[in-house]
């Protein structure tokens, strides 16, 4: 697990954030794991979007 998904789960990025570091980490973690990244961003946004009032 990288640091972009244990700080998603812990609720300590937001998903620009985490975009942002994905753009950077790319590379280094490879075209699947970066999906899987891409991936809990995307759920991470849908949960953040659906607690706003």
């Amino acid at each position: 697990m990288c640091i972009i998904c244990i700080d998603l789960a812990k609720g300590a990025l937001t998903g620009r954030d985490a975009r942002r570091h994905l753009g950077e980490m790319r590379g280094k973690l490879g075209e699947e794991h970066a999906a899987e990244v891409q991936a809990k961003i995307t759920e991470a946004e849908k949960a953040a979007a659906a607690q706003k009032p």
